[in-house]
């Protein structure tokens, strides 16, 4: 997140995935890294799917009005601005990563 309020809006969200978060998920706390132009949160995921991404998205639509700026970083390294992308290109994104984990599990596996 990014802004003027993105340790605040960060912390909400952390607290809103927390409390959705399933058995041996992960929710990093919020860490903030500021410059003179800047303030940006970061939050780390150790779960994902569809659950997590629904959950970000109805937490970012119903801030969107306030100016929150959310991007979401996958595992694979895909960006999703969520100002440029609907509900169903952030969930395919997260289906996408959640299938070549498990991919990569049954190669190993």
């Amino acid at each position: 997140m990014s802004g003027p309020n993105a340790a605040r809006s960060a912390a909400e969200l952390r607290a809103v995935l927390a409390a959705n978060a399933g058995p041996g998920d992960e929710v990093s706390p919020v860490e903030v890294r500021r410059s003179a132009e800047l303030v940006i949160a970061v939050i780390g995921l150790v779960f994902g799917g569809v659950g997590a991404a629904k959950t970000i998205w109805d937490w970012w639509h119903s801030r969107r009005p306030d100016g929150v700026a959310v991007t979401v970083l996958l595992s694979d390294g895909t960006r999703v601005e969520l100002s440029n992308a609907s509900s169903g290109e952030l969930k395919i994104a997260f289906q996408q990563v959640e299938s070549r984990q498990a991919e990569d599990g049954d190669q190993r596996g």
